[in-house]
């Protein structure tokens, strides 16, 4: 990583509306469009040109983050196809040259790029049906590839799709982190303590992550009056194997991540809590404490 400058143009004056966004010493732009604004989107010019592109949305029933990779040689009417056949999506991300220099073999390897990196990820989830093999190629191409799949990384995420950014990799054994994790000196573990609750997390730009390995109270008392989104979390959980029975605790399988540590301190316990006195460093001070110092 290192520092780089990000411009974000507004076409239409309103941030809600497209954005298109670039690196200032790259070739590439990525345009967010809106689904209710494709028509927006068909008038412009780059509606004609060859490019990658990602629809994102989220699964219906799990509410996770769901995105289909595609390429085309012609943006506006492949998206007016998808705008017809797939109903997940609520928003558009296309990736274009400004100097029109990407063609088809540029497309199919940077798809295959992105869907392989999507899997290995496993931040969203993938509803494309193809597996990603990297298409042959020219070393040139390949090698212009590469180097445009990192600028297309730091786009997505910086309007706010971290689609290839991994996940912490942390697994908890009886509250600590296994000593070939080592936590960088930015990351600190904070703990969510109780009869028979042993969360073990970490406060992030993203929110409170739990990690792997972390265990909760098995019953849910008076979470329901609460916070029926939580019980309904709990329960899919459960469901997806997500939450796995050890005996008479569920113990999580995955790192699981809550954009307010409230929230994840009620997944573990149960119950009604305040996340920001529940989670706890290893000294006792509580998270509150923590981000205030």
């Amino acid at each position: 990583m290192h520092p780089q400058t990000i411009q974000v143009f507004l076409p239409f004056g309103n941030p809600q509306s497209l954005r298109v966004a670039w690196v200032t010493t790259r070739l590439v732009n990525v345009i967010e469009i809106p689904r209710a604004q494709l028509d927006r989107f068909m008038r412009m010019s780059e509606a004609q040109a060859v490019g990658l592109y990602f629809l994102f949305g989220e699964d219906e029933q799990t509410e996770h983050p769901q995105v289909y990779i595609g390429q085309t040689e012609r943006l506006g009417e492949r998206l007016k196809e998808h705008n017809r056949s797939k109903d997940f999506w609520n928003k558009a991300v296309v990736v274009v040259s400004r100097a029109e220099s990407l063609n088809v073999a540029h497309g199919r390897f940077l798809e295959a790029m992105a869907i392989q990196k999507t899997k290995e990820v496993e931040r969203y989830i993938l509803s494309n049906g193809n597996t990603g093999i990297l298409p042959q190629v020219h070393p040139s191409v390949k090698a212009e590839c590469v180097e445009l799949f990192g600028t297309i990384d730091i786009l997505l995420t910086t309007l706010g799709y971290p689609l290839f950014e991994l996940k912490l990799k942390r697994s908890v054994a009886k509250g600590q982190v296994r000593e070939d994790e080592k936590l960088s000196e930015v990351e600190k573990l904070f703990f969510c303590r109780g009869d028979g609750v042993e969360g073990c997390g970490i406060y992030t730009e993203e929110g409170m992550v739990v990690l792997k390995g972390s265990y909760g109270r098995v019953e849910s008392k008076g979470l329901r009056a609460y916070s029926p989104s939580c019980v309904a979390q709990r329960e899919r959980a459960i469901k997806e194997g997500i939450l796995k029975w050890e005996g008479q605790k569920l113990r999580l399988m995955q790192d699981r991540v809550f954009t307010n540590p409230s929230p994840a301190a009620s997944f573990l316990l149960g119950r009604a809590a305040n996340g920001w006195i529940e989670w706890k460093d290893e000294t006792g001070h509580t998270l509150s404490e923590c981000v205030r110092e």
